[in-house]
């Protein structure tokens, strides 16, 4: 990466300072020139014009510099970096669930552990001693089920247009 691109926060800040400054100072001086102009009489339409083209300007560089900055701050801070976690992938679900429009964003399942993380996990576990190699193998086949149970249902569902969906089979099996 270059030294631009590495440093591009920093730059739309100081842009985004610089044009919001700017801003605020053509400001204060157009106010002066209006009062000066009113004062001592001369052109007011121009003066006062001239200076709120000026502002509008810098205060619409102003804007596009912040969400520029923005865009580069969330990309920076996206959730794939966060660390993930069953149990804050379950609240997320819950929350989901009570509140519809919060499905669209998929924060679960961006918090879910993938199946390689849970393998890692079992592995480390059992290299720590906390699991039997039995105990691994299980766990495994149990994991590797589930991830097979997963895929099949929508590969099925795909192939047979009067299959239930994969949704209406898990809610029939927690009855």
């Amino acid at each position: 990466m270059s030294w631009l691109s590495d440093n591009r926060h920093w730059l739309l800040f100081a842009a985004t300072v610089l044009s919001g400054l700017g801003t605020v100072g053509v400001a204060v001086v157009g106010v002066l020139a209006t009062v000066s102009t009113l004062v001592t009489g001369g052109p007011l339409v121009l003066t006062v014009g001239g200076f709120l083209l000026g502002t509008l300007l810098l205060g619409g560089l102003t804007l596009v510099a912040a969400a520029a900055l923005l865009s580069t701050l969330a990309s920076r801070a996206s959730l794939p970096s966060l660390p993930r976690s069953q149990r804050a992938a379950n609240v997320l679900y819950g929350l989901e669930a009570a509140v519809p429009p919060l499905r669209a964003l998929g924060l679960g399942d961006r918090l879910e552990p993938t199946v390689e993380d849970k393998r890692a996990a079992l592995t480390e576990r059992y290299v720590e001693g906390e699991l039997s190699e039995r105990e691994l193998e299980a766990k495994l086949h149990r994991l590797l089920d589930e991830e097979t149970d997963r895929r099949v249902p929508d590969i099925g569902s795909a192939d047979r247009g009067d299959a239930e969906s994969p949704s209406e089979r898990e809610v029939e099996r927690e009855r």
